[in-house]
């Protein structure tokens, strides 16, 4: 496809078949387009020489190139643009043939259960017949198959498009995205056709990426703007109305788009009613449209009730019926590191989460603390080099809601370790003695496991499906459900 066609315009020059969109000049080949992307650590734009040596065939930045360059490859074109990312996005959309709008497109946003409605409304397609893709925080696959692991929980313009685009290929007929505040705020999903969009809540996360909570909700509250821009006939925004930001969002949902709802307290479209927890699973009464549903879930917990209410809720809007969805929710058996059980046999129970916030703490601890059980050990860290004022609020939701804590290292990155414990200790150093400091991971979830009677419960919280850990000089192998099995093995 020639540039001209993905960009539509040139100033003037060279107009070369374009044959891949790349942002990593070391992917660059003969044809490529590379976009010289802003970095947090460094630029694209001092690759570019690198790209065109490599064969790349026009050049997108945000400010003109040395003239150097141009002499040196008077066979390339050189775009300057204002929004690199606005840009790439409208140009992967064009190069892949738009794939979004082959595919029935559902997108998640919100700060906690876009993994497991996203899984819960991939098994409700799949029963439907819809090979569904999806594109979320722990891969990226289609009909079961991984495509690729995340890099990111919504990745690249250029990559996305490319993703929905295999989708089309393999015969999906529908596509479930995970949809990040930092993907929304750098548009990323611009030129995404949404046909439905849920939110699932509002917490304070990422803010040192978009400065205050506010700026953060307005960064979710975009996916509703993108979705009223969507060519798509029948657009629905599905809203949980028991999150505070509901009637805001509800109130300023743009014209000629649907809106659903879902809640177990307040009243809604779908409302989850007679709900029964327990330590093997979920189940409560549907009750939506005049109709009740029973409803029993594989997944645990108050938190998970909601997660399957915004899956349901999103295939219904999406033209499923209430038995379809029930009936697909049900089969979800487990989702990877979302209280992911270790079992090896041992009579105290072992949970892996992802919950890295003091919101999402609090809700697991709090759906924990409903089941049968002795004491609840926990072992949780703070990623480095991220906002550093959810970590004492973490410190004391842990420290409140838990008999003993183990303080230890997430992905400590480039920080050290003794800042982040710092940071962590300031909640709770003289307001609770229920805790201590192992700053190794694997040693940590050891003593958690020797510290375990019979019917206690240990949770190993920040990490869930991860397999690796982001020290200052390298990435390692490290997996707290491996770690967690070989230590109830020692243990034995």
């Amino acid at each position: 496809m020639r540039l001209s066609l993905l960009l539509g315009r040139l100033p003037g020059g060279p107009d070369p078949e374009i044959s891949a969109i790349i942002n990593d000049s070391r992917l660059a080949a003969p044809g490529a387009l590379f976009f010289a992307m802003p970095g947090s650590r460094t630029s694209g734009e001092n690759f570019i020489r690198q790209a065109l040596e490599k064969g790349a065939a026009a050049v997108v930045s945000g400010a003109e190139v040395p003239g150097g360059l141009r002499e040196a490859f008077p066979a390339a074109a050189f775009v300057a643009a204002g929004d690199l990312q606005r840009l790439l996005s409208s140009a992967a959309a064009a190069f892949y043939g738009r794939p979004s709008e082959k595919l029935k497109v559902f997108g998640i946003t919100g700060t906690k259960g876009k993994t497991t409605t996203a899984y819960l409304l991939e098994s409700i397609l799949a029963r439907a017949g819809a090979v569904p893709g999806v594109v979320g925080t722990i891969d990226y696959r289609v009909g079961g198959r991984v495509l690729a692991q995340a890099a990111n929980t919504t990745p690249f313009a250029h990559t996305l498009q490319e993703l929905l685009s295999k989708m089309v290929l393999a015969g999906a007929k529908a596509a479930v995205m995970e949809v990040s505040s930092h993907a929304l705020a750098l548009g990323r999903t611009e030129d995404v056709a949404f046909d439905v969009a849920a939110f699932t809540n509002l917490q304070s996360d990422h803010l040192d990426f978009h400065g205050d909570r506010e700026s953060y909700f307005k960064a979710k509250a975009r996916i509703f703007d993108l979705l009223a821009g969507s060519p798509k006939p029948a657009r629905a925004a599905v809203v949980n109305a028991d999150d505070e930001k509901a009637p805001d969002l509800l109130k300023g949902m743009p014209a000629g788009v649907r809106t659903f709802t879902f809640a177990i307290d307040a009243a809604a479209d779908l409302r989850a009613e007679g709900l029964d927890l327990r330590a093997d699973r979920a189940a409560f009464t549907l009750a939506a449209s005049g109709r009740r549903l029973p409803v029993r879930l594989n997944l645990l917990g108050r938190h998970n009730v909601y997660n399957a209410l915004a899956a349901m809720a999103s295939a219904f809007a999406g033209g499923l019926t209430l038995e379809q969805a029930a009936e697909g929710a049900q089969a979800l058996l487990n989702v990877p590191g979302r209280l992911q059980r270790v079992d090896l046999g041992q009579d105290y129970t072992v949970f892996v989460d992802y919950a890295h916030t003091a919101a999402a703490l609090e809700s697991v601890l709090g759906n924990l603390k409903l089941l049968p059980h002795g004491r609840i050990i926990t072992v949780f860290g703070c990623g480095g080099d991220r906002d550093r004022t959810k970590r004492a609020p973490m410190g004391r939701t842990v420290c409140a809601l838990s008999d003993h804590a183990i303080v230890t290292s997430d992905n400590p990155r480039g920080e050290d370790p003794e800042r982040i414990f710092s940071d962590i200790e300031a909640g709770i150093k003289g307001q609770f003695s229920n805790y201590e400091l192992l700053p190794d991971r694997k040693e940590a979830i050891t003593r958690a496991v020797g510290l375990a009677r019979r019917g206690d419960i240990v949770l190993i919280a920040g990490k869930g499906h991860e397999t690796y850990q982001i020290l200052k000089d390298r990435t390692v192998h490290f997996s707290d459900a491996e770690a967690a099995a070989e230590a109830i093995k020692e243990k034995r």
